[in-house]
């Protein structure tokens, strides 16, 4: 993960991610985006060189599918040495955009690309003698020079002779220009859900739960743990009912260990309010699992069944939370 700039020199910039790579800010109506990248010489040959850098930030989804983001700047010049400094760029995105990347990313991590762009004004220097025809001067220029008559590089002249002063006819004129050069390179990397998740938080343009399920008694419910996994890869994909029945898996090993249908059963003719603590969540373990039966099994009720992919993030995140309760009383159970 680092992009190496060819400088056309015999020398190259390296660019990578910095450790906190990317921040978000609040905005008016969006978020300010401040992405920090380490860059560094290979030899530093050309000492002393500032660079602007400047970059197009594109995301991917789950196809690796490019979309556009934003335009990434940087502040101010930086000019880089052999050891590594940071340079950090800033641009801005709108809460409709954040809102378009949480469906791109579909809960895993996101994957960036910047198609990077360096540019630096150096000195290129030219030379000019009597004998020789110059690049850009003439002969006579150089005469004219020589003798302070009028020229069109007067400009010349006069930085010369307050240097150097009447020029001898064998003299060799060498003069600088400025030389802009521009060259690119892309850099790619993942920011972890995680991290994400919380920058976006922290600019009030959503929020985020992380849940932990750890194995309850050894292997007692690992297929449980394995099927939550498989569902949210399965939505990842956009594959959303096959996702709820796999988190549907789960789900019945966890009525089989709290034996939530016994409890259901009994407790079903009560009044709502007269229900125990133990009847109710055999009530929410039961409607769970009743209503993601209808992504596995097409009846003349289910058939018409549509779940969209919120239905099966919020189903999926509840089958976590029952599992997540599980792991703590399966030592009583």
């Amino acid at each position: 993960m680092n992009a190496v700039i060819d400088l056309g020199n015999g020398d190259s910039l390296q660019l990578e991610p910095a450790r906190r790579v990317l921040r978000l800010y609040p905005g008016a109506g969006g978020a300010q985006v401040e992405v920090t990248l380490r860059i560094s010489k290979a030899q530093d040959l050309a000492p002393g060189v500032p660079y602007r850098v400047s970059a197009q930030m594109y995301v991917e989804d789950i196809m690796r599918r490019q979309r556009m983001l934003c335009v990434l700047n940087a502040a101010s010049l930086v000019t880089p040495l052999v050891q590594a400094g940071q340079v950090q760029m800033s641009g801005f995105v709108t809460d409709e955009q954040l809102r378009a990347v949480e469906q791109l990313r579909a809960g895993g991590d996101l994957w960036v690309n910047l198609k990077l762009s360096v540019s630096s004004v150096e000195r290129q220097a030219d030379s000019v003698h009597p004998d020789k025809q110059g690049p850009q001067v003439s002969l006579e220029d150089v005469a004219a020079l020589r003798d302070g008559k009028p020229t069109e590089l007067t400009w010349l002249r006069k930085a010369l002779g307050a240097e150097y002063g009447r020029l001898v006819l064998n003299a060799k004129v060498t003069f600088e220009r400025p030389l802009h050069s521009q060259r690119t390179g892309d850099l790619r990397f993942d920011i972890n859900a995680g991290e994400w998740a919380s920058q976006v938080a922290a600019v009030d343009a959503g929020a985020f739960v992380e849940l932990l399920v750890p194995l309850a008694r050894g292997a007692d419910y690992t297929g449980a743990v394995a099927a939550l996994r498989a569902a949210r890869e399965l939505l990842r994909q956009g594959n959303i009912e096959p996702a709820i029945v796999e988190a549907r898996k789960a789900v019945e090993q966890v009525r089989d260990a709290y034996g939530t249908l016994k409890l259901f059963n009994a407790a079903k003719t009560k009044a709502p309010r007269q229900r125990t603590y133990d009847e109710r969540w055999a009530f929410m373990v039961e409607d769970l699992f009743s209503t993601m039966s209808g992504a596995g099994h097409k009846d003349e009720v289910t058939q018409d069944f549509e779940y969209t992919r919120e239905d099966a993030e919020m189903l999926i995140v509840a089958t976590a939370g029952m599992l997540k309760r599980l792991s703590l009383d399966s030592n009583s159970l």
